[in-house]
């Protein structure tokens, strides 16, 4: 009976972290349960210790819990960290750097100075004609080999990859182009607020890709399995977006890892002109002719049970 009213507190909802950014941890060797528990409050990963020893000795766990640098997202969970840990799903050696949106070079030097990877000006004098090239995220650098230039090439990419996959998702949402940019300037916002997108089409994605991967699976254990394609509109979103993974952008914050399509010029315009606009919410009607665009939840709400019946 304890251990019932216990997992149903826990249920509640004090399982999710308060981390707003991504957080490395360092855990030596030899700490216990209530050491490791001090450690991720201080760190602000958890916000009650009670709840990780107690659902670590309850899982069995207290054991388990191993040494190394861990990296905790937002959203993580307290079973989350304890599988991590008890499985030494460590990070490796490796710098993790932040780049908050709006650093101009001359900030982004800096920073990258403060944790050792260049000399300071180093970045700043070399890439300040790039300007607006490198994009706000967080990075894992090697604290071997990198270089002024290997760092600028990995933030120029990471920018052609997050254009490359809102356009993708835009040739998916929208037809028309003042459609793609209204929708552009909607993910813009929800990612500024970290608001999960909560768009179907990553979702539909996401389960063809987690099919595709459990048939090639089952085609090298029995080559008479024939390899079907996939196709993302026969997709029960529904059910999916209750099923996490890398795609499902209602459990998760952020773009998805990549691309969901191949963008055309017109999604790709989109992309990098997105609308300035007030909205945070949209859908389509049903015969998708119209794309509907709301400011609130409750707008959303509406417009939901007016054009769809939900």
């Amino acid at each position: 009976m304890a251990v019932s009213v216990f997992l149903a507190w826990m249920a509640a909802g004090i399982f999710r972290s308060p981390l707003n950014e991504p957080k490395v941890v360092v855990i030596k060797g030899g700490v216990g349960a209530y050491a490791i528990a001090e450690i991720l409050k201080q760190e602000g990963i958890i916000t009650n210790k009670f709840l990780f020893v107690a659902y670590t000795f309850i899982t069995g766990n207290e054991k388990k819990l191993q040494a190394g640098n861990y990296l905790f997202k937002p959203g993580v969970t307290v079973p989350d960290i304890i599988n991590s840990v008890s499985n030494g799903l460590a990070e490796s050696d490796d710098i993790i750097v932040t780049i908050p949106e709006g650093f101009n070079v001359w900030e982004i030097d800096k920073r990258l100075a403060s944790f050792g990877l260049i000399v300071e000006g180093e970045f700043a004098r070399k890439y300040q004609p790039q300007e607006g090239e490198f994009f706000p995220d967080t990075y894992r650098f090697s604290k071997e080999g990198e270089t002024v230039d290997t760092i600028a090439e990995k933030m120029k990419n990471n920018l052609d990859r997050n254009i490359l996959t809102i356009a993708s998702i835009l040739e998916k949402e929208a037809r028309e182009e003042e459609d793609m940019r209204l929708v552009a300037g909607v993910i813009r916002n929800r990612l500024a607020k970290k608001t999960p997108l909560a768009i179907d089409a990553t979702v539909s994605y996401g389960a063809c890709l987690r099919d595709l991967q459990v048939r090639l699976v089952n085609i090298s254990k029995y080559q008479n399995i024939k390899y079907k394609n996939c196709d993302v509109t026969q997709v029960g979103v529904g059910a999916e977006i209750k099923i996490d993974g890398p795609y499902n952008t209602y459990t998760r914050q952020g773009l998805p890892p990549g691309p969901i399509s191949n963008p055309g010029i017109k999604s790709i315009s989109a992309a990098l002109n997105p609308a300035t606009t007030p909205y945070f919410y949209y859908l389509s009607t049903r015969d998708g002719s119209q794309i509907i665009f709301s400011k609130t939840a409750a707008e959303h709400a509406a417009n939901r049970r007016k054009y769809l019946g939900l």
